[in-house]
């Protein structure tokens, strides 16, 4: 039966792939919304579908300011075990393309006008084109090629007559931005559960995966996490002929992304597994014109991936490396001072600065208690201001906290520098079958069973990880100390419970192990993106079809 449901798929797999790759779906734009067309006429062609139009359907995501929905399909059998397929459809912008951007979604045109650039390409992306073996092209890996294979394998499923369980598929906008899809979804998969009575066993991602060794494939039973800390420091002014009157905030804030950049003790390792050390996404004063003083603020937020911490954790470690970096520009300061003083024969007096590190909550707080009426008030309003600065695209949701920040001292009495950490949008829980207590045996022993497989089927080597390091929707998959986690959010991210929250309940209402099976794939988000042909239209579709045989079938 598993042959027979094969036969000829990579065609199918072949026509869906190429639909699908030529629909423009920028992540975090109104062009997202093209792949809503491309459903609609894909699954009114399927008989299964045109007889149950109440087995899929477009679910709006909540406060979306693009308006975008969340596209799901069941195919219905017996029971209540049900698998989860699920893939995000908008892709990253096109701008790396620069004079080839006519060419990103026309994977066989681009190849030619790679080819009259190779010598421009890395020596692999070279010998990649050469090969014939890899489709090049804007969303070819990430991830429109899971896509179509997970299509094309529903539409087989729905001819099936001996389905002893259910598949659910999902496919969501917003991955590459603040997953505003997934998030969205989970509201859709806790109506789904009660209105079809469905118990949730497993989901399954085709993110691509990346290998370490070129004939091994790397299967993942769980997804890395992602906080990113913002670090405000606020100075002292002064200037610029008098900088031993003042505090240099980018001079403490160069310190901390020094300190932190690549910082090892900042990742997490499990099972022989790490989280790649965090790095630094964005720096800037708090100056908007030219003048010859010092500014008063500078500010920058990281990412920092995890396999195990929680956002208290990290917030506590990365306070203590401030610290660090705080008293250590103090002691550089008070020593060329000391020399400074020494040279114009002045008498030598230390700076009067001490090291100060809050969170985000302790600053609100401080406020609060020195203007309790007062501040509540206008924070609210600056609150809603930055949420409407937001909603209409004029300022990022990570940028907007440092204005909120900027407002917040408004009302804080006590002038001397100090440094603030928060919380910027978006959090990924850290998830892994590995931290599932009472696992299905048949999920717990799947990976293993994958192996096997592809070795006898393929005599491809396989091996199991247990966190996917790319980032994914498969981190809202499940939750440990989810309240907790919430009540840490709440406190440090402004925005949270505003325009950006997290349904820590759902998920803990619809948690379940999860898995990802995607083919091999090389340089997302880069010019010569590029998907390996035999994963995408042989191996990863039959690997992907035992394992749903050997759980529901």
């Amino acid at each position: 039966m598993p042959d027979e449901i094969l036969k000829g798929i990579d065609k199918e797999i072949e026509d869906i792939f190429y639909s699908m790759i030529k629909v423009k779906s920028d992540t975090n734009t109104i062009y997202e919304k093209n792949m809503e067309g491309f459903y609609k006429e894909f699954f009114h062609s399927i008989e299964y579908f045109k007889q149950r139009p109440d087995y899929y359907g477009f679910y709006p995501i909540d406060k979306d300011p693009l308006g975008r929905t969340v596209f799901w399909a069941l195919v219905k059998g017996t029971g209540k075990d049900t698998i989860i397929l699920i893939n995000h459809y908008d892709v990253v912008d096109v701008e790396d393309f620069k004079t080839l951007k006519s060419y990103a979604f026309s994977p066989k045109e681009l190849e030619r006008e790679l080819l009259s650039i190779k010598k421009d390409l890395s020596e692999e992306a070279r010998e990649d084109l050469d090969s014939g073996d890899y489709i090049f092209g804007r969303g070819t890996a990430d991830m429109k090629a899971g896509a179509a294979i997970q299509l094309a394998l529903l539409k087989r499923y729905t001819k099936l007559k001996n389905l002893n369980g259910n598949i659910l598929y999902l496919s969501v906008p917003d991955e590459e931005n603040l997953s505003a899809g997934m998030r969205g979804a989970l509201e859709l998969l806790d109506q789904l559960k009660q209105r079809f009575d469905l118990e949730y066993m497993l989901t399954i991602n085709s993110e691509p995966h990346q290998r370490v060794k070129k004939d091994t494939g790397i299967i993942s039973e769980g997804s890395v996490g992602k906080i990113m800390p913002f670090i405000y420091v606020r100075g002292f002014l002064s200037h610029a002929g008098k900088v031993f009157e003042g505090f240099n905030p980018v001079s403490l804030l160069a310190r901390i992304v020094s300190k932190t950049e690549l910082n090892l003790e900042l990742s997490d390792f499990i099972q022989n597994e790490a989280s790649p050390p965090p790095t630094w996404l964005h720096f800037k004063d708090s100056k908007t014109h030219y003048d010859v003083s010092m500014p008063l603020g500078a500010y920058g937020y990281m990412s920092v991936l995890t396999l195990d911490k929680d956002p208290i954790v990290m917030i506590n470690a990365i306070k203590k490396l401030c610290m660090e970096a705080f008293s250590e520009l103090i002691d550089y300061m008070n020593m060329e001072y000391k020399k400074f003083c020494h040279n114009i024969n002045r008498i030598y007096n230390p700076l009067p600065w001490k090291p100060k590190v809050v969170t985000y909550k302790e600053l609100y707080d401080e406020a609060n208690e020195n203007y309790p009426d007062v501040f509540i008030q206008n924070y609210n309003k600056a609150l809603a201001a930055a949420e409407r600065k937001v909603m209409m695209g004029q300022k990022s949701m990570a940028d907007i906290n440092f204005d909120l920040v900027e407002r917040i001292f408004d009302f804080i009495d006590d002038l001397s520098p100090r440094v603030v950490i928060g919380l910027a949008p978006p959090y990924y829980p850290n998830v892994s079958n590995f931290n599932i207590e009472k696992l299905d045996i048949r999920i717990k022993n799947i990976s293993d069973d994958i192996i096997r497989y592809a070795m006898e089927e393929f005599q491809q080597p396989y091996e199991r990880e247990y966190f996917f390091t790319g980032i994914s929707d498969l981190s809202y998959t499940s939750i440990k100390n989810g309240e907790e986690v919430a009540q840490s959010l709440k406190g440090n991210m402004p925005l949270y419970g505003s325009i950006y929250s997290i349904p820590f309940d759902k998920i803990e209402k619809c948690s379940m192990p999860c898995i990802n099976i995607g083919p091999w794939g090389k340089d997302f988000h880069k010019l010569t993106e590029r998907v390996l042909k035999e994963d995408l239209f042989y191996r990863t579709p039959r690997i992907l079809n035992h394992v749903i045989f050997s759980l529901i079938v």
